[in-house]
Order: structure tokens, then C-alpha cells, then sequence
């Protein structure tokens, strides 16, 4: 039976409303991803940074001049022990030897606010906040040079990390590479006190480190 006139354009209405219907929907879609990117996108951006490794002191965990995407900290996201952190020390005014200011320290974070730590015959214990006694740290990420030379003559005292206090190192504890961190009874600081848990800036999160290092 032959379709009328009005039937086809019937039909076709139809078949209009059903593709803009269609098109709708696609660009609705596309405009729901792209909205979706940008929110992640910006997420992203907001919650972490890139830092540049200045200097041999995180060696061998880390090496000069490698990138690193870092996770700014937060209330909610604070730092905790055994992290790698950034320390901002832009505030203090310190230079290298070049007279290039200083505005970060990478570190690894050893003690927090009411812990005590030392080192003894080469081996860092710790006392934690609300303990009595001291534990020995296992520290896999620590470097002594080769066949662990200078692991004895690394021996610092005892420090106790006060409220808003921390106490770092870095992983490289050789003397070739000696940190500038929280020994300031060593001299082996930029300050005479400890670092304040308001100075660490960010923490480079173990992933990151492992896609860095596969780069």
C-alpha cells in the first residue's frame, strides 16, 4: 500500500526530531566529559607541584636534578614519619654556596611533635610521643656510603621534638653527602632549634618517585 503525502511527512518529522534528539544527547555527553577533565584538571593543579632535586643529599633514594611531582600538604593531608617532604625556607633567608637563595629542603621526616630521636652507633632510634622507651627505626631508604663506611661516626644526640616541632634527614648519611637537616647541635643545620611542621610545604608521594625514576 503506497504512503500518503501526509504520512511521509509524518514520517519524516519523526526522523528529524529523532536526530536532533540524537545530536542533543552527543553534545550534551561531550560537554558533560570536557566539564568532567576540567574539575580533575583542576583538582590536579591544586593539590600538587613539580619540585627539581638540588644537590646529593637524598641519594640514593633520590638524584640532583630529578623532577618530582609533590602532593601540597593540608590540615586534612599532613606529613607522616618515614615521608619524603619539601620543607619551604624561603622565610629564614638561607643561600647556598653560591649566594643563590634557598627555598626548599627535601628531606625525609623522621620524628614528629612529642617524639625523641638520636642516633647510636650509626643506628637511628626513636622514643615515640607517649612511649617510655626507645625503638630502633627501620630506615631501608638509608645510605652510609659503600659497604655502610661511615654508618658508625653518623651518631647524633638526643633531640626532643617540642609541639609544632619536626626533626628530618636525608636518606644519604655518608660524609661525601652530608644533609643540612635538624641537627643543629651537630651543626649540621641552618638553625639553632628544629624546623616547625608549618615549614613542610609538600610530600613526594613513593609513586611518584617510582614513575620518576622508570623516566
Amino acid at each position: 500500500m503506497k504512503e500518503s503525502p501526509f504520512q511521509n511527512a509524518i514520517n519524516e518529522r519523526y526522523y528529524g526530531a529523532d536526530e536532533r534528539s540524537s545530536n542533543f544527547r552527543f553534545f550534551a555527553l561531550l560537554l558533560f566529559v570536557l566539564l568532567l577533565l576540567l574539575t580533575l584538571w583542576n583538582a590536579f593543579v591544586s593539590s600538587f607541584g613539580v619540585i627539581i632535586v638540588d644537590g646529593d643529599s637524598m641519594n640514593q633514594t633520590l638524584v640532583d636534578k630529578q623532577k618530582l611531582l609533590m602532593r601540597f600538604t593540608t590540615e586534612q593531608a599532613p606529613a607522616k614519619r618515614g615521608d619524603v617532604i619539601v620543607v619551604s625556607v624561603e622565610k629564614y633567608g638561607f643561600k647556598d654556596s653560591k649566594g643563590n637563595p634557598i627555598q626548599f629542603l627535601i628531606k625525609r621526616l623522621i620524628a614528629v611533635e612529642g617524639d625523641k630521636v638520636r642516633c647510636t652507633d650509626g643506628q637511628v632510634e626513636i622514643c615515640y610521643a607517649g612511649t617510655s622507651e626507645y625503638v630502633l627505626l627501620d630506615e631501608p631508604y638509608a645510605y652510609y656510603g659503600k659497604n655502610e663506611y661511615y654508618k658508625t661516626s653518623y651518631d647524633f644526640a638526643e633531640y626532643t621534638v617540642d609541639e609544632g616541632e619536626v626533626f628530618f634527614l636525608g636518606d644519604n648519611r655518608s660524609r661525601d653527602g652530608s644533609s643540612v637537616d635538624s641537627r643543629y647541635q651537630e651543626g649540621m643545620s641552618h638553625l639553632n632549634d628544629l624546623y616547625q611542621a608549618e615549614d613542610i610545604f609538600g610530600v613526594v608521594p613513593t609513586w611518584a618517585m617510582k614513575q620518576s625514576c622508570a623516566n
